[in-house]
């Protein structure tokens, strides 16, 4: 099942530069990131200028960027439990989505609030962080998008590697090397993206890769 995570928060709050960095952040650490987002909050500067008319007539009521980079636009708004299953039939890779502007209870999310605002609408179930819009903004001004302050760590440490799905197996001269963290992030997920670039190859469960150094005179 695709792992969700919400950012949510008051018009203008910067949750649109909070998943702009977070999906920069993400993907440089190797995970395949999708986002939707609900027509309230889609900031139609950031969109293509055929995408942004039919926005504002009322024809568009989510667009989801794939993690391929390709977007697809829905005339409805979804449930979270539907979109997800939507976003994992057409880009099964993906690791995460992030989904801005939902309100849908039973998901993580990030609320982004006012300076001083002690105010918030996320269950403490749910609630991952709370974060201060001027922050965010500052952090975009100055070191422009991928920088989180450690946001992009704490989802990763507690949605994305709470249930890896990926393991490996590494042997070295006959003798098995141990691959967790750094090591298997390094070589499973590039290898894997890699793999799936190839023609005919759809969503590999398996990769078996054997090198050989040829013996040096």
């Amino acid at each position: 099942m695709t792992k969700v995570l919400r950012i949510v928060g008051l018009p203008g709050a910067g949750k649109t530069l909070l998943l702009v960095s977070l999906v920069e952040a993400l993907r440089s650490r190797n995970y395949r990131v999708a986002t939707a987002v609900k027509r309230e909050a889609i900031e139609s500067p950031l969109l293509d200028p055929d995408v942004s008319r039919q926005i504002d007539a009322g024809a568009i009521a989510t667009v989801i960027a794939l993690s391929n980079g390709g977007r697809v636009t829905l005339e409805r708004v979804m449930p979270l439990p539907g979109l997800a299953s939507v976003v994992a039939s057409i880009d099964p890779s993906v690791d995460l989505l992030l989904a801005e502007g939902f309100d849908d209870p039973g998901y993580p999310a990030i609320e982004l609030v006012a300076p001083g605002d002690h105010s918030i609408d996320t269950s403490e179930e749910d609630l991952l962080a709370i974060i201060a819009s001027d922050e965010i903004l500052g952090t975009f001004e100055t070191f422009g998008p991928g920088e989180t302050n450690g946001v992009a760590e704490l989802v990763e440490r507690q949605i994305l590697a709470a249930a890896d799905d990926i393991t490996m197996q590494l042997t070295i001269n006959d003798q098995p090397v141990e691959t967790i963290g750094f090591v298997k992030d390094m070589i499973a997920r590039p290898l894997l993206t890699m793999v799936e670039q190839l023609k005919g190859i759809d969503l590999p469960r398996s990769v078996r890769l054997n090198i050989r150094r040829r013996p040096r005179d």
